[in-house]
């Protein structure tokens, strides 16, 4: 069977940088239950089906979280996270790169 690869990103209110986000945890819990995720941890949600495995961690940071996101997939990854783009109002940002 062939290797699934894992992708990095992280969604972000500003398109070119990586910045944190200023809501609370419970913000983020309620705008990931709409996306169908889970809370598997204090600040770790995940979602999954029969084609990929997506999970989201908050990182602490001075004025808020910073929002990473894994997504396992077979095929294009980036296009797996656009919901919750659109729902966080944030971009995509691939290190330090707009995807």
């Amino acid at each position: 069977m062939a290797t699934v690869t894992v992708r990095k990103f992280a969604l972000s209110p500003d398109p070119d940088e990586v910045v944190d986000f200023t809501e609370d945890v419970d913000w983020f819990a309620d705008q990931f239950t709409k996306l169908g995720f889970s809370r598997v941890g204090t600040y770790t949600f995940r979602y999954s089906d029969d084609e990929c495995m997506i999970k989201a961690e908050l990182q602490r940071s001075k004025d808020g979280y910073y929002l990473w996101m894994y997504v396992q997939a077979g095929d294009e990854h980036a296009y797996r996270l656009s919901e919750a783009c659109d729902l966080f109002e944030a971009s995509l940002v691939e290190g330090k790169r707009p995807v």
